[in-house]
């Protein structure tokens, strides 16, 4: 009779810092949509509507420093990782709050806003309040006392 092998180790809870990651691994492709979508709706609402005053460069500013600072900020993230503590994933959670509010300027404050802007800023939303939940997730699960079973 061979010898009973002892069973793998299998951890008991899931790593939220790898739940953090594999959302701004999707986020990164979701945001290369969302980028060229939002340039070509802009492109589009710049030629054939009449903006008044300065309102079509405030629109065009927020829209491309967002898009900067979350390329900014996804990069970080990819390269980080929460689990190791590295600045440049806390940064990235960090940077989430300005590129919040520049999907929520485009959702709701911009002249002119499309259905389909409508869709895909809620998408990129919901992307966002998942990736704060699981960052602070991993946060609590660090203050967690170390148990040795």
């Amino acid at each position: 009779m061979p010898p009973k092998r002892p069973p793998p180790l299998v951890p008991k809870k899931p790593n939220p810092s790898m739940n953090y990651e594999v959302l701004i691994y999707l986020n990164s492709f979701y945001f290369g949509m969302f980028a060229c979508c939002e340039m070509a709706m802009g492109l589009l609402k710049a030629i054939n509507l009449s903006y008044t005053g300065h309102t079509l460069m405030q629109d065009s500013a927020v829209m491309i420093s967002f898009i900067v600072l979350e390329t900014i900020r996804l990069i970080m993230g990819r390269k980080g990782s929460l689990a190791e503590r590295g600045w440049t994933a806390i940064l990235s959670v960090f940077l989430t709050a300005p590129c919040f509010l520049g999907v929520s300027y485009l959702l709701l404050l911009q002249t002119y806003r499309l259905r389909l802007e409508y869709c895909l800023c809620t998408l990129q939303i919901a992307l966002y309040l998942t990736e704060v939940w699981y960052a602070i997730v991993f946060v609590f699960s660090l203050c967690r006392p170390v148990t040795y079973d």
